[in-house]
């Protein structure tokens, strides 16, 4: 439900609310003086010095209570303004216990001492002289009656000192619930300004937070999201909501956060969350003297701040790798044609071995050198809708033909027929390289290599699964550099090149851990009619 806030010509602003429930004890306190003194004056009359109008005096005592019930409603909505509603309430209490005062016998009866209840409502007041002015109509009134009963010889003039002493107790008590009344003001407006203070400073901060290219989340010492913005939902791949367990929302995050709670020393590989699989590496910040009280967390994506030192080192290497690579085919073209010269002129067995060194070699650095040009090509594609259904069984099919591999081997996992946006060169060149790298680690038997294509909103993920040995958080973190490789064979472009490749055709590539062998996920765009498709 909304709240809306007072205006400035509102009743509720800069009234507090200990005031407003102070008024409304006040009108119950006066309807029970209301109803009691009328059922005293039918029941029990001698309690008074000199009744003499009964009718007269419950009279008034039945207006004086309909006139409190009729406070109540504008009182509770707040429909008027406080200093309005003090004022009418206190002429009303003076009106009445006046006519009371004087139909029970005077100041003789002490109905008088009920007045000190209404002046101390005054005090409430902002200016202080109304809060004397009504001070000083109370006091008349009890002076007032007091003379009247010396007029009419119902009372001496010792009556005045009583009097008197009340007119001054009335003064008293309007004085220092005044004073107090403003202390309490004081406060409220102190307790307002910094509120707005706080209020400020937390939308502040919550802007600040959601500005930041980290992604941020505090964290009390029970372990509950007390703050966050959307770049951790979206490293994350959760949606946190107010005062959320940590443990429900990021499982993993929340085991690394209890680690450090006790002391212990985290990993140095970082985690993965999400279906992108990306590599996450938490900082914890402590939010007081002791880890105990919670922590700030701040979240880095090591995936893309090393794919933006990567292509800052590779720039400046780009150019003359190109150019090096085009000034060795030629050389390269040579050797290879010599070699073929002296394989036909061999006579005997040790020149036949050394020029299939020579060939292979040849062969192996002119398969090097493609590498490198198809990363000068990687800009020249042209993209188009692929049908992955018909795509990649024909890819599958050349690729176990001139590897070798039995067909067995590669299992296709496939729904529907899911289409991508997507170089078709490009995307058999991915998926080449993959299926190599799988055929080249996995156990060689039948289902070791596993391709499944899942269609989801707006994208398509084609997942490469071998059942080789998993890859160490060590080797996870240089997965994609270029000419780094575990195979004496290999020349450590495969995986940067599909990467790379993928990323043109605004696609990405990502290592995913998974306990039963080794998968590359490519996550690839859809094409626009097809969007939102499962």
């Amino acid at each position: 439900m909304s709240t809306v806030a007072p205006t400035p010509d509102s009743p509720r602003e800069g009234v507090p609310e200990s005031f407003w429930r102070s008024l409304l004890h006040l009108n119950f306190f006066r309807l029970f003086v209301a109803f009691a003194l009328g059922i005293t004056s039918l029941f029990a009359s001698d309690t008074f010095y000199r009744l003499e109008h009964t009718d007269l005096f419950v009279g008034v005592c039945v207006v004086y209570f309909l006139a409190a019930a009729w406070f109540l409603q504008p009182m509770v909505r707040r429909s008027e303004a406080f200093p309005r509603q003090v004022m009418r309430q206190v002429m009303v209490d003076i009106v009445c216990l006046g006519l009371l005062l004087h139909l029970s016998g005077g100041n003789a009866n002490s109905l008088g001492l009920l007045l000190i209840v209404t002046v101390a409502a005054v005090g409430m007041l902002e200016e202080n002289r109304l809060v004397l002015f009504w001070a000083a109509v109370a006091s008349v009134v009890v002076l007032g009656e007091q003379a009247v009963q010396i007029l009419g010889f119902q009372a001496g003039v010792a009556g005045f000192l009583r009097a008197g002493l009340l007119s001054l107790g009335l003064f008293g008590v309007a004085s220092l619930s005044h004073a107090l009344a403003m202390g309490t003001l004081a406060a409220d407006r102190r307790a307002r300004e910094s509120g707005k203070q706080a209020e400020s400073l937390a939308r502040i901060n919550e802007r600040m937070i959601q500005e930041l290219p980290y992604a941020v989340m505090a964290v009390n010492g029970e372990g509950e999201v007390l703050q966050y913005n959307a770049r951790m939902e979206a490293l994350l791949g959760t949606q946190f909501f107010t005062r959320c367990s940590l443990s429900h929302c990021a499982p993993q995050l929340a085991e690394l956060w209890q680690d450090w709670r006790a002391g212990k020393k985290l990993p140095k590989h970082p985690f993965q969350e999400g279906r992108d699989g990306r590599r996450l590496r938490p900082r914890f910040i402590e939010l007081e003297s002791t880890r105990s009280a919670g922590a700030v967390v701040v979240l880095e994506d090591l995936t893309e701040l090393e794919q933006r030192a990567q292509k800052m080192k590779l720039a400046s290497l780009g150019m003359l790798t190109a150019n090096l690579a085009h000034e060795i085919r030629n050389p390269l073209s040579a050797i290879r044609h010599a070699a073929g010269l002296l394989k036909e002129d061999a006579q005997d067995a040790m020149s036949t071995k050394l020029t299939r060194i020579i060939d292979d070699n040849a062969l192996r650095l002119n398969s090097l050198v493609e590498d490198v040009l198809a990363l000068n090509r990687r800009d020249r594609m042209n993209r188009e809708a692929i049908s992955l259904a018909t795509a990649v069984p024909g890819y599958i099919l050349q690729f176990t033909q001139r590897e070798q591999v039995p067909e067995e081997v590669i299992q296709l996992q496939l729904t529907g027929d899911p289409q991508i946006l997507m170089d078709p060169g490009h995307l058999e060149q991915i998926l080449w390289n993959l299926l190599r790298n799988a055929w080249r680690y996995c156990q060689k038997e039948r289902g070791s290599i596993r391709i499944r294509l899942t269609a989801l909103a707006g994208r398509v993920d084609v997942d490469v699964f071998n059942d080789g040995p998993p890859i160490s958080g060590e080797i996870q973190a240089r997965l994609f550099e270029p000419f780094y490789t575990t195979d004496k064979q290999g020349t450590g472009l495969g995986l940067y090149i599909a990467r790379e490749l993928a990323e043109a055709n605004h696609a990405s590539l990502r290592y995913v851990d998974n306990p039963d062998g080794v998968l590359f996920r490519l996550s690839c765009q859809t094409p626009p009619s097809s969007e939102g498709n499962p």
